[in-house]
């Protein structure tokens, strides 16, 4: 009703609605009915609560109940009426009901199941609440008022309340099944589908702020997985709903979830033979064999021969049977890493615009920042949003990007053959590596560039020029390293490709004077091909000071963790941002970098007694600790043209400046003239 029309009549005309007494009604003309219209019988005083109910069920009486025409005329004739009934002396007494009125009263209507189920559920209308200071008005009308409106509020398509598995928080296996009131909305989210439903692709909308692992919920690309339960230690059917880097959600057929790791997930695919339970079993040792595997059950046979079948949400297997008939389907951490990427991109493309530019969509950027950098929060909330909008993807850090593990060795008297490809002893847990070595060769793209959602560029992005790993990186890998404006400033007027105008400097190079900011040298091309990423290690346009090289890196921190499965960048921002989470399993950032200037060999070693012999040459050794030269020991074998001995600090300034710093440099010579007492040669250390 508009606000101007319900302001001139009224109020009781506006909020007055006569419904009919529930029970047998006479339909008009029907013979015995002298009437046109029969008058209601008296309405008795309500609450402000009941009227309110009454004027929302009011509208939707057609189909219902018989109501009056809400005419000038006929409001009149009610008024008049009702001041005629409520002339007459009343029965009622304050605080109690009549006993005529007790009688008469009729009774509650059991509501009328939407569905037929064979299942309990919680989905039942609570009883209607009384005012406590109108407790004397419940009557006849009502109770008329709470049926219709159970009838006005039934549930439409999208709002129908299914049953569903009850969940205590704790999982018990085995027990009773009770259920409660869930979303049908939520079965469409892909836990409850079959194999062959949840292998397609659904479009998920185009909202540009969505969790991601929320999305993956609502996307038909979640992975099925059978994971443990460590409540009774068996294993149930799922999907993984949350992913880590070292530790996984998974939403159980049953509607329980909990936290996985790797060796407690295996693939979920079902094979003819494997042995199974039926969950009411889980207490028995009463099993049966699959038969047969279908898209929603499995075919089973159990030990007396009987054939049935078993829904997927009502089976478990056994612990001792997964290590026998499923170890060759344990997922590892790269496989729930790529399960995660392809999952996160299928819903970050369904959140983009249309105007979302073609370059940034396959474009992988990695973020770096200058230590003393202000409001770099606000800054970096807003080259995510840019991210999201356009379908860029988000490196945590280049160890994500490039694969590369290395060898441990635990022997003194190793003598380091590169040709060596044995792997190194994981058993030795207890002993310690004495050095870390790695080749360029081993060093590669995180990913198959032929793959569908795969990157075909990178780039990194920082506040200002600074000398921290990703930006170093970068610089050995002529990759462009360009301002934070780059996203930030609007796409409208301009192409993800024109990003030449936004390069940074290089750095500043402190071994000229005066100390002069440079100009990175990269290829301007890139970004057009992904041969670019296929070969980043052998970038032509970069600038390899060390190419072909071995170099000795000798420091504390040098030799990187022993922890394959170690924590990688915690991501607490992934609104529909797509992110790389695929650490290598050890890396070092100094022995990256040096690789990626050029170096074919990096061996690390926490001080130079654990170098290795004669014959393992080295072109240079670098020490991380600035004071160096006070502390060198040189090698007792050492050639006459031996290494060059140089600071952490000068390859990072020879990688500014592109060249090879005269200062700081020790070569190390052997003096064949003097001897010591054992015969061992004498080293003399010229600048």
């Amino acid at each position: 009703m508009d606000i101007d029309t319900e302001d001139d009549e009224p109020l009781a005309a506006t909020t007055t609605t006569t419904i009919a007494k529930p029970g047998p009604r006479k339909a008009a003309g029907v013979k015995g009915d002298t009437s046109a219209t029969q008058m209601p019988p008296p309405l008795s005083k309500r609450s402000a609560k009941a009227e309110g109910k009454q004027k929302q069920v009011a509208p939707l009486l057609d189909d219902q109940e018989t109501a009056l025409p809400a005419t000038r005329s006929s409001k009149r004739k009610a008024a008049a009426t009702t001041a005629a009934v409520k002339s007459e002396p009343s029965t009622k007494r304050k605080g109690k009901q009549s006993k005529a009125k007790a009688t008469t009263k009729a009774p509650a209507k059991v509501p009328i199941p939407l569905r037929k189920s064979t299942r309990p559920t919680r989905n039942q209308r609570a009883l209607v609440e009384s005012d406590s200071d109108q407790e004397d008005d419940v009557d006849d009308e009502a109770l008329a008022v709470k049926e219709e409106e159970d009838r006005a509020t039934e549930l439409g398509e999208e709002d129908y309340m299914t049953p569903g598995p009850f969940n205590t928080g704790k999982r018990k296996r085995g027990g009773a099944s009770y259920s409660t009131s869930v979303p049908r909305k939520a079965f469409k989210a892909g836990y409850n589908q079959t194999p062959a439903q949840r292998s397609a692709r659904s479009h998920t909308g185009s909202t540009l702020s969505v969790n991601v692992d929320d999305a993956i919920l609502n996307n038909t690309s979640s992975y099925q997985v059978l994971g443990l339960s460590v409540t009774n230690g068996h294993w149930y059917p799922g999907i993984i709903i949350k992913y880590g880097t070292d530790s996984w959600k998974i939403k159980f057929n049953d509607n329980s979830a909990e936290m996985a790791k790797i060796g407690s997930m295996v693939a979920w695919e079902l094979r003819v033979g494997d042995v199974v339970k039926h969950m009411r079993d889980v207490k028995t040792k009463k099993t049966a064999q699959v038969k047969e595997v279908k898209e929603e059950m499995a075919v089973v046979a159990d030990e007396g021969g009987r054939v049935f079948d078993l829904p997927y949400d009502k089976l478990c297997v056994p612990p001792e049977q997964v290590e026998i008939q499923w170890k060759d389907r344990f997922l590892t951490a790269k496989e729930l890493a790529a399960m995660r990427d392809k999952a996160s991109y299928s819903v970050t493309q369904s959140t983009l615009r249309d105007d979302a530019d073609e370059f940034l969509r396959g474009c992988g950027i990695i973020i770096t920042s200058n230590p003393k950098a202000h409001a770099w929060n606000k800054e970096k909330s807003d080259i995510f949003a840019s991210m999201i909008e356009n379908g860029a993807s988000l490196i945590e850090d280049w160890t994500d990007a490039l694969q590369l593990s290395g060898k441990y060795i635990y022997d003194r008297d190793d003598d380091d053959n590169d040709d060596d490809d044995d792997e190194d002893d994981d058993d030795r847990e207890g002993e310690t590596p004495i050095r870390w070595k790695i080749l360029k060769k081993d060093v590669e793209w995180f990913q198959d560039l032929d793959e569908p959602g795969s990157l075909q560029r990178v780039f990194v992005i920082a506040d200002t020029l600074c000398q921290k790993p990703k930006y170093l990186v970068a610089l050995a890998l002529g990759v462009p390293c360009l301002s934070t404006k780059w996203m930030t400033d609007n796409f409208t007027h301009r192409q993800g490709k024109d990003w030449s105008g936004y390069l940074l400097p290089q750095g500043i190079c402190t071994s000229t004077v005066p100390n002069a900011r440079l100009s990175q040298s990269v290829n301007l091309d890139w970004g057009t091909s992904p041969q670019h990423l296929q070969d980043i290690m052998d970038n032509p346009h970069a600038t390899k000071l060390f190419e072909g090289l071995s170099i000795l890196c000798v420091g504390d921190d040098y030799i990187p963790s022993r922890d394959k499965n170690r924590k990688g960048a915690v991501n607490d921002h992934e609104n529909g941002l797509r992110t790389i989470a695929n650490r290598s399993e050890m890396t070092s950032g100094v022995a990256l970098i040096i690789l990626a200037m050029g170096a074919s060999k990096v061996v690390a070693v926490a001080s130079l007694k654990d170098a290795p012999k004669a014959k393992a040459r080295f072109d240079y050794v670098v020490f991380k600790d600035s004071n160096w030269k006070t502390k060198v020991s040189v090698p007792k074998d050492s050639d006459s043209e031996g290494p060059r001995y140089v600071s952490w600090a000068w390859v990072k300034q020879s990688l500014i400046c592109g060249k090879r710093a005269c200062s700081d440099v020790l070569i190390v010579t052997t003096l064949r003239l003097a001897a010591s007492s054992a015969g061992e040669p004498v080293y003399c250390l010229m600048l």
